[in-house]
């Protein structure tokens, strides 16, 4: 794993082109860079039906990281090409353009990714590496097991889309980007502009009704109504990972 000082002169030196390592970020698309509710894969689909939206925080890290010649990207989704095109939908939204990777009928959702990762490192063999994806699939499984089999300088940021607050000490779990501005060394420009966007563009809504809907379903043996508990614990997480104070400005 990369320092998070290594980090800071990798992106700095790279942004001013004078820094010949080449910088490789992949990042998945669904709940990681798409609004898409895959935790639900019903309400996903009438998603793609009425339009997803970007996750506006991530966007706005990516159109700063990818400023830099020296930055490729590459999105890769264990969603189908048919369902829709990741290509188009990056090109859409303003995203940095790069190379996506979609899965077809015959590929596996368990295989597909993990694959293309190892041919992505393959292609790059001297790059530092930034993964991003979520914890509501399998993204922190093949990301930790890509790093245990390979030897690359490289991190690991991971939407806690389930909102339950996981620790990995070799994965950045973050449930709004205000949270890895700092790790990724992002301008006070950018930093501000996350800090303040409204609260359901950092966490969309359906978020919380997932959590509070897991909660109903597994609450047992409690004075209070499950219902109760949910909408507390709902509130308690609010607490923890909204803005609070306002960043100075020059």
């Amino acid at each position: 794993m990369i320092s998070k000082l290594t980090l800071f002169f990798m992106l700095f030196f790279s942004a001013h082109g004078l820094f010949a390592k080449e910088l490789v970020i992949v990042s998945d698309l669904d709940e990681t860079l798409k609004m898409a509710n895959v935790e639900y894969k019903t309400k996903a689909a009438l998603k793609l039906i009425a339009g997803v939206k970007p996750y506006e925080g991530l966007k706005a890290i990516f159109k700063e990281l990818g400023q830099s010649n020296e930055v490729k990207f590459y999105y890769l989704s264990n969603s189908y090409i048919f369902t829709y095109s990741g290509k188009i939908w990056t090109q859409k939204h303003g995203l940095p353009a790069g190379t996506v990777y979609q899965r077809c009928l015959k590929d596996k959702s368990d295989t597909f990714k993990p694959k293309k990762l190892r041919e992505i490192v393959a292609a790059h063999p001297d790059a530092s590496f930034i993964f991003f994806g979520d914890n509501i699939e399998r993204d922190p499984k093949f990301y930790g097991e890509l790093l245990a089999e390979s030897n690359i300088d490289a991190r690991i940021f991971i939407r806690d889309a389930r909102l339950i607050f996981p620790y990995d000490p070799q994965i950045t779990h973050y449930q709004t980007e205000e949270q890895i501005t700092d790790d990724l060394n992002m301008s006070l420009q950018t930093s501000t502009q996350i800090h303040d966007m409204e609260f359901n563009k950092l966490v969309p809504t359906y978020l919380l009704k997932n959590l509070k809907k897991r909660l109903i379903e597994t609450c047992k043996n409690s004075k209070e109504t499950c219902i109760e508990v949910a909408e507390k614990r709902v509130q308690e997480v609010i607490e923890l990972i909204k803005p609070t104070a306002k960043l100075a400005r020059d």
